[in-house]
C-alpha cells in the first residue's frame, strides 16, 4: 500500500528524507504480514494552499505542516473556515488528506481547543520520527484509509472502542494503555526503546515516573496474556525496553475470556 507523505517546510522535507533512507527507519514496512507500506514524498512549497489538502483519488496520502513558530499556525485558519468547505464540494469528489502538524519545539502556550478544526493531531520535535510515525499510521485507521486493521495474527485493535479482539473475546483498554498498545501492535517483534515509550506518557500529560510506566505495561501485558491465553505477551528487553512477542505457552489449551475474568482485568484500571 502505497501512502504519500506531502510535506509544506524544508526542515521538516530533509529531516523524512534523512529517515526514510535509514536503514532502521521509525516509519514501518508493514502493518501486517500481508500489508506492506510504501512511503513516498512530495515537497510543497509555501505558503499552504487549500489544493495542498487533496491529491489523486488512488493515493492515501497525509499532509504534514512542519511549524517553526506557532503563529504559523494562523495562516490554516483561512482554509479552515472559508475555503476549505467550498474546496471540499469541488467537483474532484476526492476525500482531503489527513493534517499533521510537526512543531519543531513544544511550545510554550499550547491551545488544543483553538487548533483549526482541519488538523487532525500534531507532534512537538522535528525528531520525534518514531512519535510522528505512530500518529501518522493511528490517523489514518480513525479515518478508514487503511485497508486492512492494525493486526498481529488474530490480535486486532478496535480504535474507537478501545479494544483487544482475539478470537472473537475482547478486553477493555484504559487511555493510558491504548497509545502503547497502538505502538506495539505496529512493531510486531520489535523492542520499543525506553525514551520513546517516555515521550507516548510525556505527550499524553502522564507521570514518566519508572513505577508508573511499569505499572501500566503491567496491566497491559496482564490483559494481552489474559485475552490471548499467553499466546502473546510483552517481552521486556533489560536495559533497552520492551517488544509485544509470542508467549512461551502459545501451544496451551484456550479458554475463553469470561465476564469473571473482565471484571477481574477492570481492577486493575
Amino acid at each position: 500500500m502505497k501512502i504519500l507523505l506531502k510535506i509544506l517546510g524544508d526542515e521538516l522535507f530533509d529531516s523524512i528524507t534523512r529517515e526514510l533512507a535509514a536503514t532502521k527507519s521509525a516509519f514501518p514496512r508493514r502493518l501486517s504480514r500481508a500489508n506492506a507500506l510504501n512511503w513516498q514524498i512530495r515537497r510543497l512549497e509555501a505558503p499552504m494552499r487549500p489544493d495542498y489538502l487533496y491529491d489523486a483519488a488512488d493515493h492515501t496520502s497525509v499532509l504534514l505542516i512542519g511549524i517553526q513558530d506557532p503563529s504559523d499556525i494562523e495562516s490554516l485558519w483561512s482554509i479552515g473556515s472559508r475555503e476549505y468547505p467550498v474546496v471540499r464540494i469541488g467537483e474532484s469528489g476526492n476525500e482531503p488528506s489527513a493534517v499533521i502538524l510537526v512543531f519543531k519545539n513544544q511550545p510554550e502556550s499550547f491551545d488544543v481547543i483553538g487548533m483549526p478544526w482541519l488538523v487532525s493531531d500534531w507532534v512537538c520535535g522535528n525528531d520525534a520520527m518514531h512519535e510522528l510515525a505512530r500518529r501518522i499510521i493511528a490517523t489514518l485507521r480513525r479515518q478508514e484509509s487503511l485497508q486492512e486493521d492494525l493486526a498481529a495474527g488474530q490480535l486486532m485493535m478496535h480504535l474507537e472502542t478501545r479494544r483487544l479482539i482475539y478470537n472473537g473475546d475482547s478486553v477493555q483498554l484504559s487511555p493510558a494503555e491504548m497509545p502503547l498498545a497502538e505502538l506495539f501492535m505496529a512493531h510486531l517483534g520489535s523492542v520499543i526503546p525506553i525514551e520513546e515509550i517516555h515521550l507516548i506518557f510525556r505527550l499524553s500529560g502522564r507521570s514518566i515516573t519508572g513505577s508508573n510506566i511499569r505499572v501500566t505495561i503491567y496491566q497491559l501485558r496482564f490483559k494481552i496474556e489474559l485475552l490471548t491465553n499467553h499466546h502473546f505477551t510483552i517481552a521486556c528487553a533489560y536495559g533497552e525496553g520492551y517488544a509485544l512477542r509470542p508467549g512461551k505457552w502459545g501451544d496451551a489449551p484456550r479458554f475463553p475470556v469470561t465476564e469473571a475474568h473482565q471484571n477481574a482485568v477492570v481492577q486493575y484500571n
